[in-house]
């Protein structure tokens, strides 16, 4: 048997939010659908969820698609249905779910109850000022079939049960590599000036007049002569040579260390209080 899980929330934005992730859960989005009665119906089909158009027959007509005139179900929810009307014309969203696997159920309630449903407190206000009886957030809804009794309230397995998924967060470490930055290594030339002695020899020629001892002339007087005498000068000659003094090794080294990660995990936790205030227990 089906069972529709009904939800109402204070915005349609809160609705489409929720309706994103139970299609991402894998929620068919035939399953998902939300209550317009007539007189708040805005005709606007591109709405997530709310291609279906506005029902004039009331809440149980809408969801279990009965007759208009059909008491099957009024009999059983006499409150139930005035409270959804009134939520959705005082401008809440009414959102159901029809769940067709019980492996489901705690997994379309855990997302509903995610996007904050309007909760049970608030309805305790409104039926102490004199409103009817309230429904619970998220009731389930079995849906019946044909020549099947009329959904009864038997405990444990009834619409009056309220299911509150108590969540706990696990912490888990893992290792990303991030850059710290890089080393640059340039090789560059410095110029230093230096100097060295060095002693150069050179030739010079000199031209004195003297007399001769003897002062006869000798033969091949009178003749024109040329002498050529040639002289030498050394200079300095720079030649540079390069050798290996240093070398510079570029490496990388593995390190390890060991680093502790401190955080918090939530857990959510339940307390009970009795009628006169005094913690309750739980079983």
């Amino acid at each position: 048997m089906s069972e529709h899980i009904v939800a109402t929330f204070a915005t349609e934005n809160d609705v489409d939010a929720a309706v994103r992730d139970l299609e991402a859960a894998g929620i068919r989005a035939s399953s998902i659908r939300r209550y317009r009665p007539q007189s708040t119906y805005t005709g606007d089909s591109s709405v997530r969820g709310a291609a279906e158009p506005a029902t004039s027959g009331g809440f149980w007509a809408w969801l279990l698609g009965e007759e208009p005139a059909s008491g099957t179900t009024r009999s059983a929810y006499p409150g139930d249905e005035e409270w959804y009307d009134r939520r959705a014309h005082a401008g809440n969203a009414v959102l159901s779910v029809m769940i067709h696997e019980d492996s489901q159920i705690h997994q379309v309630l855990t997302i509903l109850e995610h996007h904050h449903p309007i909760e049970m407190e608030d309805r305790a206000t409104e039926a102490m000022a004199g409103s009817l009886p309230e429904p619970t957030v998220g009731s389930r809804h079995p849906v019946a079939g044909a020549g099947n009794a009329p959904p009864a309230r038997a405990e444990g397995v009834t619409s009056s049960d309220e299911v509150i998924p108590l969540a706990e967060e696990n912490i888990e470490v893992g290792k990303r590599t991030v850059d710290r930055g890089t080393t640059r290594i340039r090789r560059y030339v410095v110029e230093t000036p230096v100097e060295r002695e060095v002693t150069l020899h050179g030739e010079r020629v000199t031209i004195e007049r003297r007399r001769p001892v003897d002062a006869t002339v000798a033969g091949h007087a009178f003749e024109e002569r040329t002498v050529e005498v040639h002289e030498t000068e050394e200079v300095p000659v720079v030649e540079k040579t390069a050798h290996v003094t240093e070398e510079v090794a570029i490496r990388k080294e593995e390190t390890e260390r060991t680093e502790t990660v401190r955080d918090t995990v939530r857990r959510e936790e339940v307390e009970v209080t009795d009628k006169e205030g005094r913690p309750a227990s739980v079983r």
